[in-house]
């Protein structure tokens, strides 16, 4: 291959896609490229629209069709850091004194992969950072699917026990006396455990029922202010 200064220059500063880049720089059409590496037309057409971030078996085959490494042919993604256009600065000023072509053309691809190289660790890093937020968030949403199951799950008994707690609470206000959530637990599960299934363990039942006993109390309370 014989390379030139302005299109090593053109794949420098051309932040898009470069399958068209190097298919141009050797000179060949989509149709010769299709048949020569036996990559369909329409995907060879389709990749010099595309924004080819991950290195696929085409690209692969691209890359060694070329004579180049695949990270070649991704698309650039970012602004090129300070210190590494300090780099290229230097790599062209040397090549203005000694007009190296060869030299040129090694330090260039070396710089070129370096680059990428780079911004892949950087994708690498932030794709695990996305990743775990999205799994932080997926478990989160599991969390509230299995709460939302076991709402659905406990709300007849919830009723249940609220209607009863309810006829016993307005009772008890009839006779001027006042019914404890404790108490009324209490009474609950003497008198009434037999007519529905409690959906709680037999080590939390009392808490947890004390807690929906002290919860509807507060709310049949309101109804009386």
């Amino acid at each position: 291959m014989s390379y030139n200064y302005s299109l090593w220059e053109e794949y420098i500063l051309n932040t898009g896609n470069k399958v068209a880049f190097f298919r141009k720089f050797n000179k060949i059409s989509l149709n010769t490229l299709a048949t020569k590496t036996k990559i369909p037309f329409k995907t060879l057409e389709m990749m010099e629209t595309a924004s080819l971030k991950m290195i696929t078996p085409e690209i692969s085959k691209l890359a060694t069709f070329f004579q180049i490494e695949p990270e070649l042919l991704l698309t650039a993604s970012s602004i090129i850091e300070a210190d590494k256009l300090r780099q290229l600065d230097l790599i062209f000023h040397l090549f203005n004194q000694c007009k190296d072509i060869k030299t040129l053309q090694q330090q260039l691809t070396n710089w070129i992969i370096l680059t990428i190289t780079n911004e892949r660790e950087n994708w690498q890093n932030s794709r695990k950072e996305s990743v775990e937020a999205l799994c932080k968030i997926n478990r989160a949403q599991e969390a509230q699917k299995r709460a939302s199951a076991r709402d659905k799950k406990y709300a007849p008994f919830r009723e249940y026990f609220k209607k009863v707690q309810r006829q016993r609470f307005n009772n008890y206000m009839k006779l001027g006396k006042k019914l404890t959530a404790h108490g009324f637990v209490i009474w609950f599960l003497e008198n009434k455990a037999g007519e529905i299934a409690i959906p709680y363990r037999q080590s939390n039942r009392k808490s947890k029922l004390n807690q929906l006993a002290q919860a509807n109390n507060r709310e049949f309370k309101k109804a009386f202010e």
